[in-house]
């Protein structure tokens, strides 16, 4: 599994193929660990979704860095 870090960047598979930008680590009440995301486009726009899913190439792939 690839290392998942604050920062990065990761598109969702599926259309639209939202940008989404990792903003901080978070274990919710079974210490599974998630990651606060924000939409690039619309940063008002976030959510809570597990590493297990970010993991998950068929769901969302890393964007490299520019």
């Amino acid at each position: 599994m690839r290392k998942i870090e604050v920062g990065q960047h990761y598109q969702m598979t599926s259309p639209p193929g939202t940008v989404w930008e990792l903003l901080e680590p978070v274990l919710d009440s079974m210490k599974i660990r998630h990651f606060r995301i924000r939409q690039v486009d619309d940063p008002t726009t976030t959510k809570l979704i597990s590493e297990h899913t970010l993991a998950n190439e068929r769901l969302y792939r890393l964007v490299k860095e520019r």
